[in-house]
């Protein structure tokens, strides 16, 4: 679109927390000490392999954090904030800079396809309401958050797919691999849901179809599974692409196997508005690992879904256009 862009390298302590891989020297227990042992090296390296795509995908800003952030406004026109939930609280430890507070009058304040996950609760609402009523544009991710969001704020919430939906399939398939994947058909479990229904019926239908199941588990093996580690990004999208059947608790496991027409069953973990919000729109509520859903496992019609999928990355382009 012919917009100088940078991706703002935002250091939040919370997140920080929990996804950067401990090391020796921030054991705190015996227990960290022995995670560290069993499969701190892959987890190390999936964290090194994934900052290095960014620098070599993206465009990245110097390191802020929340006590520097505000000398952003000294570089930049616009701010964007957008994608996965990055408006839970619950999950950033109650850090308003995902909402632009720190963002001056005069600085355009943009949300793109911002995801809230759990919502909010009554006492955080009344400074939310004055933060997202300081935008020009909003728009989310899930229908049901841009009904209840738009009433609160009383300004028109549009809704918008995810980030990644922005490209087709086409961009995506540069990142597959030719030599990683397991050469046979195989069944791929991704995350977990609570009660890890996804994994047993991973299991269960690997069996029936006589196939492996391959599990994504960076932890302790699961029987009856397979554990594969995908450290990069590449890696990651390859073991999607390249599956006959996934089982995804994860929301972008269930749509990188839309994208490359995977048949795929979703499983709802903690936020499970997206989920549900989403295959509503697409029409895949029967691929929900639910009732007999798996037991029928009705086909998924990829022309109807692919020209879903079409209409909502227009409209997302279009809002950008917009807004921009």
């Amino acid at each position: 679109m012919g917009k100088d862009v940078e991706l703002i390298d935002y250091k939040n302590e919370a997140i920080d927390q929990r996804e950067i891989p401990l090391t020796m020297r921030k054991t705190k227990s015996i227990k960290d000490f022995v995670r560290i042992l069993l499969w701190g090296n892959s987890q190390g390296k999936k964290y090194a392999c994934y900052r290095e795509f960014l620098k070599n995908n993206t465009r990245m800003s110097k390191e802020y954090d929340r006590e520097s952030i505000g000398s952003s406004n000294d570089r930049y026109d616009c701010f964007i904030s957008g994608s996965d939930i990055v408006w839970g609280l619950n999950i950033t430890g109650n850090d308003y800079s995902y909402f632009l507070d720190f963002a001056k009058e005069s600085k355009k304040k943009i949300a793109f396809s911002s995801s809230v996950g759990t919502k909010w609760e009554d006492n955080k609402i009344p400074r939310i309401k004055q933060l997202l009523k300081r935008y020009d544009a909003i728009s989310v991710r899930e229908k049901m958050t841009a009904d209840w969001v738009g009433k609160m704020i009383g300004k028109t919430v549009e809704t918008t797919c995810d980030p990644t939906m922005l490209w087709e399939r086409t961009f995506w398939e540069q990142y597959v691999l030719q030599d990683y994947a397991p050469d046979e058909k195989y069944v791929l479990i991704y995350a977990a849901n609570p009660n890890k229904k996804n994994i047993s019926d991973g299991i269960d239908y690997a069996q029936k179809h006589k196939m492996k199941a391959y599990y994504i588990n960076f932890y302790t093996p699961v029987p009856g599974t397979k554990t594969i580690r995908p450290i990069t990004v590449e890696q990651w999208i390859t073991l999607i692409a390249k599956a006959d059947t996934v089982f995804s608790a994860s929301y972008h496991g269930l749509l990188f196997s839309l994208y490359f027409h995977r048949n795929v069953f979703f499983y709802n973990r903690g936020e499970k508005e997206r989920m549900i919000s989403f295959s509503k729109e697409i029409g895949i509520e029967h691929r929900e690992g639910v009732g007999t859903n798996v037991q029928d496992d009705r086909a998924i019609d990829y022309k109807t879904v692919d020209n879903l999928i079409e209409q909502k990355r227009q409209n997302a382009w279009d809002y950008l256009k917009r807004v921009l």
